[in-house]
């Protein structure tokens, strides 16, 4: 069994050995990540499809869909007794989660303790529909948060990157399953409100954003999943559903029977996002493995090649190369990737350490993209706090305010954010 800790005297080889495997437990570290992440994600599935079910039980005045919502809670507080289960596991073998992640955990568990308090109200249909859908809509949104702030932490490019698209996918399906409650509650309630077709408009544009991100990050095999989706016959009937609540008057009258046949083709739409979802979870299990089994090669390749360098009578010599100045090593200690510079061509613990900290340095490189992507949801959500403090609007206003600023002035949101977030911090 591997351990970390230093019995010896502490040696080049001794901690080269430990950087390996370091590496090892991180990747360890990582399957418990994504472990909980598929957690999170299938909590965050099933509440999506309480809220609907509840959002049409609502819109019926309980006349419709009480024996489902019901079959749905059942399911959800077994799935909820499972989310703790991973939770507990991702704590016990993440020592390290920060204050950020915690805080996250405690919303989120705060959220289902006060859960049942929920369902009993809409079960009286004491709570109206705006309020239904914007309560589980915050637990959903610190469900997503807590994967985001999971994504923000990976060494790993190939891990961080599927992160990424997991939680792109994630954020824009759960969009998808509030235009579901909204359409939903529309055709219910017989006529079209003003207010809740422009709450549709806006989370379609918002599906769009986060769904664009999901297939730049996403690699081929999942674009290519995700062509299908759009090529299928639920996919466009749903589309010409959407349209008609775009264009219909403030109070036309709906067929209220439409409710179940748009509530039938949006979990459709949701059902395939969620076989794309597995599809990517699947890939990132994957992945890891091939990581982990090339990191376990790696350190066993290192000790073989210590053994062999030191073995050797010249060995002595050895401990004259760091001062050698024919032997390029300040693009190593830098960590520069894609080095050019020809490595010791003597087998020593510098070539060792040239070659390790090339492929430190490529990694890093790799997250490069990844790193940029996430900096600029923290900058664009902040921003998106300010305007909602300042103006007194909702996340969504707050959004839209942000967009139509980047389109009025041919910019970029998140030039527009970073604008705002700097105003801010200039003293008046």
């Amino acid at each position: 069994m591997m351990t970390t800790e230093m019995t010896t005297e502490i040696s080049p080889e001794h901690t080269i050995i430990l950087a390996k495997i370091r590496h090892i437990e991180e990747l360890k570290r990582l399957g418990t990540c994504i472990e909980f992440v598929e957690n999170i994600a299938q909590m965050v599935h099933q509440i999506q499809t309480e809220r609907g079910a509840s959002c049409l039980y609502l819109a019926s005045a309980g006349q419709r869909f009480s024996l489902e919502r019901a079959e749905i809670i059942k399911q959800n507080l077994a799935l909820e007794t499972r989310f703790r289960q991973a939770l507990q596991q991702h704590l016990a073998h993440n020592a390290l989660a920060d204050a950020r992640q915690l805080t996250l955990i405690s919303w989120s568990l705060l959220g289902f303790d006060q859960l049942k308090s929920l369902r009993h109200q809409i079960t009286l249909q004491k709570i109206s529909f705006s309020a239904c859908i914007e309560s589980f809509s915050r637990l959903v949104g610190s469900l997503i948060a807590l994967i985001f702030e999971i994504t923000d932490s990976p060494v790993n490019s190939q891990l961080s990157t599927c992160l990424l698209t997991l939680y792109n996918l994630v954020q824009g399906k759960e969009f998808a399953g509030q235009e579901r409650a909204v359409g939903s509650y529309l055709f219910g309630s017989g006529s079209l409100q003003l207010a809740h077709q422009q709450k549709l408009l806006e989370l379609a544009a918002q599906q769009e954003r986060h769904f664009t991100l999901f297939c730049q990050f996403g690699g081929e095999d999942i674009r290519t999943s995700w062509s299908a989706l759009q090529a299928s016959d639920s996919y466009r009937q749903h589309q010409q559903y959407r349209d008609r609540l775009a264009a219909a008057k403030d109070q036309q009258v709906l067929k209220q029977s439409d409710a179940d046949i748009w509530f039938e083709l949006c979990s459709q739409q949701q059902t395939s996002l969620w076989h794309i979802q597995c599809q990517l979870i699947q890939k990132m299990r994957n992945m890891l493995e091939v990581l982990a089994d090339k990191a376990r090669h790696g350190l066993e390749h290192t000790q073989a090649y210590l053994q062999a360098i030191t073995a050797k009578p010249s060995s002595a010599a050895l401990d004259s190369t760091f001062f050698n100045l024919a032997i390029p090593v300040e693009s190593a200690l830098s960590f520069h990737a894609h080095d050019t510079a020809q490595a010791y061509p003597m087998a020593s613990m510098i070539t060792l350490l040239q070659q390790q900290s090339r492929q430190i340095a490529e990694m890093e490189s790799e997250l490069s993209d990844t790193k940029k992507a996430l900096t600029e949801r923290k900058q664009i959500e902040r921003a998106k706090g300010l305007l909602m403090n300042q103006l007194g609007i909702d996340e969504m206003e707050a959004y839209k305010t942000l967009r139509n600023t980047a389109m009025a002035q041919n910019r970029k949101i998140i030039d527009v954010a970073e604008n705002i977030l700097a105003q801010q911090k200039q003293p008046s």
